[in-house]
């Protein structure tokens, strides 16, 4: 078969569509439509020689001399074992893997996803009028806060000694569960500018994991023995709510009933049910309150949700499925927003809805409701049987659904969030190497009349990662309020720094302006760890501090006495995930 077969066989329909919207008659005048098309999808040995053959491009330069004035002075990528950040800045380390969170529980394995809640939120109330940027408000603390922080996975070689020959023991199974889920941290500056973990506020500090009692809610919570799940695991991004809680996603659940060591070797009886894979929500205020998994916003690999609210109340979640060949996702919710301050009430908002999967093809959303789907309820399996008897089966797998009513299946959809200023949404492609993207796309979709509820939509390319963008495989987003947006990149550990990866350097969080003569090119801001991805970028209401965790260190040490990372401590320590605060911000 010849290259150019291959590459035939190769491409997707994602892949025909993203050719169609770059005009390769402006490459002279447009750098970024250039590193959109040096990053269409390609073999890898073709792809592989346009990396090294590639020419330093508009956007490269232009990572050094920025149009506009930029609020730091951009680094080069890095290969050192920390985290670097511009002349100027700081990072205070707030908890790390194992760190005792003051009641004998211990904080969590691979940080992911951070919220952060000003400790005076409820005390003075939410902002009926800016509920898409939830509580960002300058009348709120920006020095004391709890943090909620996520806890996608393990390495069972740190945790439980683990390595991979035989069978867990029951041990080393409990020891594993209980680094899962999530962690409520209280976090404080001190006045001396310095974030610091409060230990001793153990009526909100707070660990949730693979072994908490969690409930079901709507269409699909009795299915296999529910409304009750043990435990969350896989929390991957998330989310925050308007009315103050969080929203956590469940990602790669698939992973944990599996045998070791391809899987995590737990209880198959258990973590093989379809309790695993929806979006939790959270009361980080109240210790005591049980979480919730949401059915109504369908069951698949949940990287994050946004939430946005329409004019007239409307709740809306965008939602992405972080799996090469997969969609972009609308949950509607039934029940309107009406008085912020009425968190029980609101707290039952996401139970009901209509979930919908984008088709890029058309700029539509594709209603995923077995009733009113006669496709739905005739799709079958590859043996002829019926996929789906009811709306709870839709809902389980949603995936299959969304593929039956020809949804659009992208390159890894992964964070999404909302601009803060026009309500645009930013999806995050991380990349599909089997179609030959190496290196992952932004998009931006605009509803239309800007109303979230709305089922159709435009679409546009923003920036396109490669060599020439200087960055690859973007990944968790985050607006400032000033509209910029800020992203972290997720190079695999066993790719950093080789092959065509290795211009990025360690992972990394770049800076995007999203309007101007700079909209869509990259500057990079920190550069991470040794094969450590930078996730869950949260900032504080002021605007003056960042929070970001440093997941996976060392992720390919070969054994405790060969690591390739001993960060954040140093000397021949092995190394933690962990979360930091970042502060050197002007606002």
């Amino acid at each position: 078969m010849t290259s150019h077969d291959q590459r035939a066989e190769r491409k997707s329909i994602w892949h025909d569509l993203l050719e169609r919207r770059i005009n390769r008659r402006t490459l002279v005048a447009s750098g970024a439509a250039a590193a959109a098309v040096a990053a269409l999808p390609l073999d890898l040995q073709t792809a592989e020689a346009a990396h090294y053959h590639a020419p330093l491009s508009a956007p490269a330069l232009a990572q050094r001399q920025a149009q506009g004035s930029l609020p730091f002075k951009p680094i080069s990528p890095s290969t050192a074992d920390d985290l670097i950040l511009p002349e100027g800045f700081r990072y205070d380390l707030l908890a790390h893997r194992g760190h005792d969170m003051g009641d004998g529980s211990l904080f969590g394995e691979n940080a992911d996803f951070l919220a952060f809640f000003p400790i005076d939120m409820l005390q003075k109330g939410l902002d009926q009028n800016r509920p898409q940027f939830g509580f960002t408000r300058s009348d709120l603390s920006s020095t004391d806060g709890l943090l909620l922080v996520n806890h996608e996975y393990i390495n069972p070689m740190f945790i439980s000694g683990y390595t991979g020959s035989g069978a867990k023991s029951g041990d080393q199974i409990n020891a594993e569960k209980h680094m899962v889920g999530m962690s409520v941290i209280r976090v404080k500056r001190n006045s001396d500018g310095r974030w610091y973990f409060d230990q001793t506020d153990t009526a909100h500090n707070r660990r949730i994991d693979a072994t908490t009692p969690i409930t079901l809610t709507g269409p699909a919570a009795q299915l296999d023995g529910g409304p009750m799940a043990i435990g969350s695991l896989g929390n991957c991004s998330g989310g925050v709510t308007p009315w103050g809680t969080a929203l956590s996603c469940e990602e790669n659940f698939q992973d944990y009933p599996n045998p070791a060591p391809t899987g995590y070797g737990w209880e198959p009886e258990i973590y093989g049910k379809r309790h695993y894979g929806w979006v939790v929500e959270v009361d980080p205020f109240d210790k005591n309150s049980m979480p919730r998994k949401h059915t109504a916003m369908g069951r698949f690999r949940h990287e994050n949700v946004a939430v946005r609210v329409g004019s007239d109340g409307t709740v809306v979640a965008y939602m992405g499925d972080d799996k090469a060949d997969s969609c972009v996702y609308k949950f509607v919710a039934d029940r309107k927003l009406t008085n912020l301050a009425d968190r029980p009430g609101n707290m039952q908002i996401l139970e009901s809805g209509q979930l919908y999967a984008a088709d890029f093809a058309n700029g539509k959303w594709i209603l995923l409701d077995y009733n009113s789907q006669s496709a739905l309820q005739s799709a079958k399996d590859s043996k002829g049987n019926l996929l789906f008897s009811s709306q709870a089966d839709v809902l389980a797998d949603t995936q299959a659904a969304a593929m039956a009513l020809k949804a659009t299946p992208v390159d890894r959809p992964e964070d999404i969030e909302i601009h803060p200023l026009d309500g645009s949404v930013y999806v995050a492609l991380t990349n599909n190497t089997g179609h030959g993207n190496f290196h992952g796309q932004i998009v931006r979709m605009a509803e239309t009349d800007n109303n979230p509820a709305a089922t159709s939509f435009e679409w546009s390319i923003f920036a396109v990662g490669g060599s020439q963008s200087g960055f690859s495989s973007p990944d968790n987003l985050v607006f400032d309020g000033e509209g910029n947006l800020w992203m972290v990149t997720d190079i695999s550990s066993s790719r950093t720094n080789k092959g065509i990866y290795k211009f990025q350097g360690n992972n990394g969080l770049f800076f995007f302006r999203t309007s101007g003569p700079d909209a869509g090119i990259a500057f990079q801001f920190a550069s991470g760890p040794v094969e450590s991805e930078m996730t869950g970028p949260c900032w504080s209401p002021d605007g003056r501090t960042l929070f970001l965790a440093i997941q996976h260190p060392g992720e390919e040490s070969k054994s405790l006495t060969e690591l390739s990372s001993h960060w954040p401590i140093g000397g021949n320590e092995v190394p933690r995930s962990g979360v930091v605060a970042i502060t050197g911000f002007k606002r």
